[in-house]
């Protein structure tokens, strides 16, 4: 009889510590959907130079947030310690190259900041307890573009927008039109998801249809390569039959023969296609192709005088402007550059090793995909387009260094990752006695 008491009690406490995650979990996606939706509209307002300032502004303030929650929820419920920490350690341990290359400053821990609210999010995500499934993910990443796909739409009919060479092109309320482009490109790609495989709602195509409409409307060529990758891979990795899988290979099509028919559009890929290799090696930069390839000549000095470990996050970003290099205050367009300049070899082999294992993961999870309870179907495929669709984007765009794009896509690919039942289908079951 002594038993019954020590067994009530653990039975109420397990009630009340389920109804404070329950709690915890109804409020968790309100309060992701407000920060994320007010990170959006403030992208544009922060000044040019805000990469190279260390003071605390609003989007500080909300990474701050969510690393203080991810904390919290991680020492409560421990799922992904372990990759979690190594990708900390990773984080902290480049910061501190940072700090002996450019000197102890709140501008130069900035980079280090920002990426561990990255992270951070990814942790929420990831301990929700289900909280934010993938339904649940792809819905917040509509909520928070649907507002900056119609002021893009505003800005092409109005011919406003962001002076970018010279050229106005729609931006909503990004930094950069080249950032509104991969947000968008991401929002299409998880609402054609939403549409073919959680019920096909029409308000899921016509938002797929405003999306990629966006997009076009910031004339951006890494914007457009970027959701033709990731149409293509969903469409090659989706499990429906081979008519579905040419949907996405359709809506691609469509998309690229729009942007070919405008007239900036156009005028942008014939530009781009009479970039000099000479002139550009002489720094004479007639197109944004120029620019890039100017920009990544200056970089390789940089990486050679610290090639095994870099010279820290965020230094290519913050390096003063020279008289021999008139674009250091522009930012590097491609990310492997710049994690090879900032990382060195090692950092950059381990970023790519990690990514590697994710990707694997994901193709394994394939395997019992459809199994894995209501609204996971081709999930894992969702989330191998957005992944396809960033290695391409990091080619020759700063796809990392813009805060609302990494929260969408950490969003989306934690959780297809986190989907409940990997661990179950893997184990044997039990028999019956």
């Amino acid at each position: 009889m002594s038993a019954w008491p020590s067994q009530r009690t653990s039975l109420s406490t397990w009630r009340r510590g389920l109804g404070l995650a329950g709690g915890l979990n109804l409020l968790l996606v309100p309060f992701l959907g407000a920060m994320l939706f007010v990170r959006v509209l403030n992208d544009d307002r922060s000044a040019p130079d805000s990469r190279h300032s260390g003071s605390l502004n609003l989007s500080g303030v909300i990474a701050v947030l969510f690393i203080l929650l991810a904390v919290g929820l991680l020492l409560r419920r421990r799922r992904g310690m372990v990759p979690t920490v190594v990708a900390g350690v990773w984080l902290c341990v480049w910061t501190a190259i940072a700090l002996n290359t450019s000197g102890a400053s709140t501008e130069t821990l900035r980079e280090g900041v920002r990426e561990v609210s990255v992270l951070a999010l990814a942790v929420i995500v990831y301990n929700a307890r289900g909280a934010v499934n993938v339904p649940t993910a792809a819905r917040l990443v509509q909520l928070i573009g649907f507002a900056p796909a119609i002021l893009a739409l505003y800005q092409l009919a109005t011919h406003t927008g962001k002076l970018v060479a010279n050229n106005i092109r729609a931006n909503g309320t990004f930094a950069h039109p080249n950032s509104a482009a991969m947000f968008f490109a991401i929002a299409a790609t998880a609402s054609l998801w939403l549409y073919l495989d959680s019920g096909k709602r029409r308000s899921d195509a016509l938002l797929v249809t405003l999306f990629a409409a966006a997009l076009v409307a910031t004339f951006s060529i890494d914007g457009l390569l970027t959701l033709a990758a990731m149409l293509v891979t969903f469409g090659a990795l989706h499990t429906g039959s081979f008519r579905v899988k040419l949907v996405p290979c359709a809506i691609a099509a469509a998309v690229v023969l729009v942007f070919f028919a405008t007239p900036l559009g156009s005028q942008r890929v014939a530009g781009e296609s009479s970039t000099s290799l000479a002139a550009a090696d002489r720094g004479e930069t007639t197109s944004s192709l120029d620019t890039r390839l100017y920009r990544w000549k200056t970089l390789l000095p940089e990486w050679e005088k610290s090639p095994v470990v870099g010279r820290g996050l965020g230094t290519t970003t913050t390096t003063e402007s020279t008289a021999k290099n008139r674009l250091n205050y522009l930012l590097p367009h491609n990310e492997y550059l710049r994690y090879l300049v900032e990382t060195g070899v090692v950092g950059l082999m381990i970023l790519l090793a990690s990514l590697t294992m994710l990707i694997l993961r994901f193709f394994r999870m394939r395997k019992i995909d459809g199994t894995l309870g209501a609204g996971t179907l081709n999930a894992p495929a969702l989330g191998l387009a957005v992944i396809a669709g960033c290695l391409v984007n990091s080619l020759a765009d700063n796809t990392l260094l813009n805060s609302p794009t990494c929260y969408a896509a950490a969003l989306i690919v934690v959780a297809a990752l986190s989907l409940p039942g990997i661990a179950t289908k893997r184990a044997p079951i039990p028999r019956a006695v």
